[in-house]
Formats: C-alpha cells, structure tokens, sequence
C-alpha cells in the first residue's frame, strides 16, 4: 500500500526510518506524529496560525538588517541577518518527498559566522534545554563577535553552563553562537494552568511555546528565554514573551488557547 501512497501519517517514527534507510520510494509526503505525552499533546491549539506566522517570519526576516533580543535590564543582543539562513518547522508536510513533525512549531536562523555582539540575561524560570534544568538564578552572558566571552554570575546555574562548555569536544567552536530559534505554537493556558517543571521542559523541547525564544551555543547549548522581547530592525515580533505585531493570533486562536482577548 506504501508504495501507492503520496501522503503518510507515521505514528511511531518506523515508516521515516525506513524511508530514510532506502526501504521504501521517498516521494511521498509524510507527518510524524509525536504522541509520547498525551497531557501535553492535549495543550496544543490545532490551526494554520503556526505557518501563517512562519511565512510572516520570513518574509520579514529576509527583508531586514539585523535581528535584536532583548531580555532584561536593558540587555540587548543584535545579530546580523546579511547571509543568515532560515530553516521553518511547522508540522506541515505539503510537497512530494518532504517530512514534518507534529507537535512543531519553530523559526530557526542559521546566523553562520555573521557579526553578534552583546548580552543576554537569562532569568529565573529559563531554560538550559540539554541538562533538562530550569534556571533558578539570574546568569548574563556576553557575547562579543559571535562568541559568548563571560558568563557572569558564581551561582550554581552559571557553574553548570561553564562546565557544560569546558566538556564540549570541539573547542573551536564551543562558545561560538550559531543560531537563534522563535517559538511559534501556542498552548492552551500555557500561563495559568500550573505547569509543573518536567511539563515546561518538554514544552521547550518539542513545541517550543509561541513567543519564546533560544540562543543556540556551540554543539550542544540550547538557552531558551521565555520572557524577551525581539525585533527585527524597529518592528516587534514578541513584547515580553508574547506575540506581538504581524504575528498576533486571530480571534478564533485566542479563543481555542484560553487567551482573553
């Protein structure tokens, strides 16, 4: 049946193995679905509000300078977007020989070696998403030329980064910052629905929850702010960790994630 097939729905992941591996003709479309946790599933907001804002990302994203995060304090990051890279993961699949997985929902830019300078400032609630730790202590970062240069900051989250780091195998290029990835998902009452911490973690590993947003670092260092505010040029996306602007979701959206409007 697979081989008269042009869409797929894999339920367990075998059928992308095995498309990937040569068994089976790899010109049909097809949707993982990643359904490991149902309560988590059960938070996801089904519409075409994800892509909409993709497309809205890249058109916007292609046709500006610089990107900058700000997170706190008057901390700013600015990247610049000359030769940057875009990457969409939507969880939709709508060409031949193409694979998306669902839940998804993330705007990655590649920024390569492009010029970043600045600093970040992470706070309590944060994310350090390869040790599955929520941060419980502010840490700022510098960052100067694309590499993170200081971790400021003797708590035992800023200790924990800097071990990380010294642990990474290619030295050359553990401090290098690499990319930026924008949360796009919404879930349902996200906000007041008491998430415990193992909950919000795995909210940023497979949804990444609209209006977050990560710095990736080196091989292995995915920081996730869950309260920034970022601009492409002058026009704000996210104000404080929420949609703003281009990317602000319609009526009936709000309506389905529990948000007044």
């Amino acid at each position: 049946m697979i081989t008269r097939a042009e869409f797929a729905i894999d339920l367990v992941g075998n059928l992308t193995k095995s498309i990937t591996s040569g068994e089976h003709r790899t010109d049909i479309r097809v949707l993982t679905l990643k359904c490991e946790n149902i309560h988590e599933l059960k938070r996801l907001v089904v519409s075409s509000g994800v892509a909409r804002r993709a497309e809205a990302l890249k058109r916007l994203a292609t046709s500006s300078k610089e990107i900058k995060i700000s997170s706190g304090a008057g901390s700013f990051l600015t990247a610049e977007l000359s030769s940057a890279q875009y990457i969409m993961k939507t969880g939709i699949t709508s060409q031949r020989d193409q694979f998306a997985e669902w839940p998804s929902g993330i705007f990655n830019i590649d920024l390569g070696r492009q010029q970043i300078n600045g600093e970040l400032l992470l706070s309590p609630g944060d994310i350090f998403l390869e040790t599955d730790h929520i941060l419980s202590n502010p840490i700022h970062l510098e960052i100067e030329s694309g590499n993170l240069v200081e971790i400021l900051g003797d708590s035992a989250d800023a200790n924990l980064m800097r071990i990380h780091l010294e642990n990474e195998p290619n030295v050359d290029t553990a401090y290098q910052l690499n990319g930026i990835s924008l949360g796009l998902a919404l879930t349902r009452e996200l906000q007041h629905d008491g998430l415990s911490g193992q909950e919000l973690l795995q909210m940023g590993l497979d949804i990444h929850h609209a209006g977050w947003s990560s710095v990736n670092i080196g091989g292995s260092m995915t920081l996730t702010l869950k309260e920034a505010t970022v601009l492409f040029d002058d026009q704000m996306i996210f104000e404080s960790g929420e949609l703003t602007g281009v990317l602000q979701p319609d009526p009936y959206e709000k309506s389905a994630a529990g948000i007044k409007s």
